[in-house]
């Protein structure tokens, strides 16, 4: 059994992800071929399984990391094309900017951040269950 505080947490920065998804496929969505596998956008219960982006967030005991444990986040690209460099950068800083943007709305009594860490981008800061 999982502590409800992880969940309503996990709950609350999900539908962060969902909102990125979305705002990730209005201004690159019809850019990419989609993987023929995925279904489009809004196909499924839940975003992370359709259209061409999957926005994920996985808790990481932040062993090697600078920052500590926090969750690494995950933008995939569901294409079989190559997705060049700048569209990379672009959707990821997309991502971060509304990341930074939201968290504090959404957790405005807690000191989250997102940085570039080792391979990627995570989510740190006070993640005390109190």
């Amino acid at each position: 059994m999982r502590n409800e505080r992880v969940e309503a947490f996990e709950s609350q920065l999900g539908d962060i992800l969902k909102e990125i998804d979305r705002a990730l496929e209005e201004a690159y969505g019809a850019t990419i071929q989609r993987h023929p596998a995925r279904p489009a956008e809004g196909q499924t219960a839940h975003p992370q399984y359709d259209g061409a982006f999957a926005v994920i967030a996985n808790f990481s005991a932040g062993i090697g990391s600078r920052y500590g444990a926090g969750y690494t986040l995950t933008l995939r690209i569901a294409t079989l094309c190559p997705v060049n460099a700048d569209l990379q950068t672009a959707c990821e800083a997309l991502m971060v900017k509304m990341l930074r943007q939201r968290l504090p709305e959404v957790f405005p009594n807690r000191k989250l951040s997102v940085e570039h860490d080792n391979y990627g981008w995570k989510l740190f800061g006070d993640l005390s269950l109190d």
